[in-house]
């Protein structure tokens, strides 16, 4: 028996059938929501605790009441992407822009 070649265009439609289900799935069971409202949680745990000092007349610092957690994720491999794709940006830029001045030169 021959084994049936499966189109690639059939493969990328499943793939992204997968990640759009998947999705659906997290938004429709409340991940996101969950997500915003401890993050308003904690908003409102940083109010309360502004107002306590300033109801006893504590010095008080903004910035100890953000809540500025950010991780970062780059790693030596999204570095390279990063600047690859800026590479390319560029490439691709200077290209139009060249190919842009010698129609203008033409007409």
């Amino acid at each position: 028996m021959k084994k049936k070649k499966v189109n690639p265009i059939l493969k990328i439609l499943g793939c992204l059938f997968i990640v759009f289900m998947a999705l659906y799935i997290a938004g429709a069971s409340g991940y996101y929501e969950s997500k915003i409202r401890d993050k308003v949680v904690i908003t409102e745990e940083g109010i309360k605790e502004f107002e306590e000092k300033v109801q006893k007349g504590e010095e008080i610092d903004i910035t100890s009441f953000l809540n500025t957690e950010s991780k970062d994720y780059s790693s030596p491999m999204s570095n390279l992407g990063d600047n690859l794709t800026s590479g390319v940006e560029n490439v691709v830029f200077e290209g139009m822009k060249f190919i842009s001045d010698i129609l203008k030169s033409l007409f």
